[in-house]
């Protein structure tokens, strides 16, 4: 289905990713309800999208594609054009490679622990000693062997190739607090996961950045400065906060801050995550029982702020959150 880019969501907001919101906390993408004297009609239900029947491929040949792609098959929808990965390229390239359903290639996974990191701006040099996460074929998911239930079904690389963070992830920034003004602090980040990228316009675009480049095309998010201000970002390890903790956590990098990342993902993207919960009751709400890889129709606020913390939705976790709230899921809505 072709993406819809004509409808677009604008915040005030900056160019990075959102911290874990409180509860009474707005969006952009979701105004405040009417109040109790003015009600109004609950939204019409918009049309459930007729899925493709999926040709069924002989038993030989989809083992011998599986053994092919033994290595991070990345299966996102995207534009080549825009610099995004394809629906149905496959990318292996050094640090985006997760091996899949647990056939993973060891000497791989391990190239690069031991390997040192020198960072400047006042972070933490850092040793890499954990291995790559391996990525399950069948849920996407990615699987960090020392933290089993952190898992983001997005790599960094992923990320930032969809236009996130208004392409201006690394913009320069002066910290208020340490005076130092950010340039080369991301120096560790492959150069292969960026590769045929224009730089400009997809990671040091200067604020405001461009909604144009983002999949979602949703400005979301808090700008370096109230990140800073109200201690989120522990500089010592990673001057930028979140994504920076992220792609270098990925790596294999591990550090005191780590417990503290993972649990804030898991408050707005995990099982219970405020806004993935939030965006799969806005899908069942308007009677949606099919995730469209390319297009999202209720809510691309939401769904663009998902992005920024590693995760897309599926349509196997809305039908997990239907039989949750009592939904009987049919058979059609499986996903395959």
């Amino acid at each position: 289905m072709a993406r819809t880019r004509s409808a677009r969501i604008h915040s005030p907001a900056s160019v990075l990713d959102p911290p874990p919101a409180t509860a009474t906390e707005p969006t952009a993408a979701d105004p405040a309800p009417p109040s109790a004297t003015s009600p109004s009609p609950p939204p019409a239900p918009l049309p459930t999208p007729k899925r493709k029947k999926r040709p069924v491929e002989p038993k030989a040949e989809r083992i011998g594609t599986r053994k092919k792609l033994r290595l991070s098959a990345i299966e996102v929808g995207g534009d080549r054009d825009r610099g995004e990965v394809g629906s149905e390229a496959v990318q292996q390239r050094g640090g985006g490679r997760a091996a899949q359903d647990g056939q993973d290639d060891e000497a791989e996974r391990l190239s690069r622990v031991g390997k040192k990191v020198t960072l400047g701006d006042g972070q933490q040099d850092y040793t890499i000693t954990c291995p790559l996460p391996w990525r399950d074929s069948k849920t996407r998911e990615f699987h960090f062997d020392d933290y089993p239930d952190f898992r983001p079904n997005m790599s960094p690389e992923e990320i930032i190739r969809q236009g996130s963070f208004d392409g201006g992830f690394f913009r320069p920034v002066k910290s208020q607090k340490s005076g130092r003004e950010l340039h080369e602090d991301w120096s560790d980040f492959p150069k292969e996961w960026y590769d045929g990228l224009d730089v400009s316009l997809y990671l040091t675009r200067p604020d405001p950045g461009d909604t144009s480049v983002n999949k979602w095309q949703a400005r979301m998010g808090q700008p370096f400065e109230v990140w800073e201000k109200n201690g989120w970002i522990r500089p010592e390890h990673d001057a930028r906060g979140w994504f920076s903790w992220y792609y270098r956590f990925y790596l294999g990098r591990r550090c005191d801050d780590d417990a503290r990342q993972v649990q804030r993902w898991a408050g707005v993207a995990g099982n219970s995550g405020r806004f993935k919960r939030m965006l799969l009751g806005k899908y069942r709400d308007r009677g949606v029982h099919f995730v469209e890889p390319d297009e999202e129709l209720v809510s691309p606020g939401i769904r663009q702020t998902l992005n920024h913390w590693a995760y897309d939705p599926t349509t196997a976790h809305l039908n997990r959150f239907r039989e949750e709230k009592g939904d009987r899921v049919a058979n059609d809505d499986a996903d395959e």
